[in-house]
């Protein structure tokens, strides 16, 4: 389930809402961001869920982005990476998978890709020091699972209108192997227009598993 701040973000109506990452960024200390995660995953637990799509691990540093936004835990990279660590901590010392997303990075994009497929520019130098930072942390501490994003880096994978969900450089080459991520690896909604624009029902889902 998307619970990033907690099961109110889906059962809006009876459930309680926890502030979104953005707001939570500025807290000093992290045992709060902990005990949030350990609480959200109590809660989740109590209606049969083990699995939450959180936390959101991208480096919200433009601010166009439609999509990311208050999602995120800031523009500081290392912020965005100890807090993203210690959400997913709390979730996952207490039953419940974190998922963090949206690899390699949905911050810097002034498109949303539920609707067309966003296109960065960046090369791999400054994706790795910026955008990547976070999921090489989360990678190295053991988080359990991470999301693939519909993205366009030709950085990455140079093919025109590829997406990194369906990229074995993206997937593969670079977060399996150059990460070293072992963990569960999901890729965002396979209806979303960001993959749909430029590939046919069932070759995306062919394209996703290879």
């Amino acid at each position: 389930i998307d619970a990033e701040w907690g099961l109110g973000m889906r059962m809006k109506e009876s459930t309680i809402s926890f502030p979104q990452q953005l707001m939570l960024g500025a807290i000093q200390d992290n045992r709060l961001i902990y005990n949030m995660g350990k609480e959200i995953a109590r809660e989740l637990r109590a209606v049969g869920v083990h699995f939450n799509f959180a936390p959101v691990a991208d480096v919200n540093n433009n601010p166009a982005n439609p999509v990311i936004n208050t999602r995120s835990f800031g523009e500081d990279p290392m912020n965005v990476a100890v807090k993203s660590y210690r959400y997913a901590k709390g979730l996952q010392d207490h039953g419940v998978l974190a998922c963090a997303k949206h690899f390699p990075g949905h911050g810097d994009t002034d498109v949303d890709s539920h609707y067309d497929l966003p296109v960065i520019n960046h090369d791999f130098n400054r994706l790795d020091s910026l955008e990547l930072y976070p999921f090489r942390v989360l990678a190295e501490y053991g988080i359990g699972s991470m999301m693939v994003a519909h993205l366009n880096v030709p950085a990455l994978d140079a093919r025109e209108n590829r997406p990194t969900t369906l990229s074995y450089n993206t997937v593969t080459k670079l977060l399996r192997e150059g990460l070293g991520f072992e963990g569960l690896i999901v890729t965002d909604a396979l209806d979303m227009k960001g993959v749909t624009k430029h590939f046919d029902s069932g070759e995306v889902e062919a394209e996703a598993l290879l």
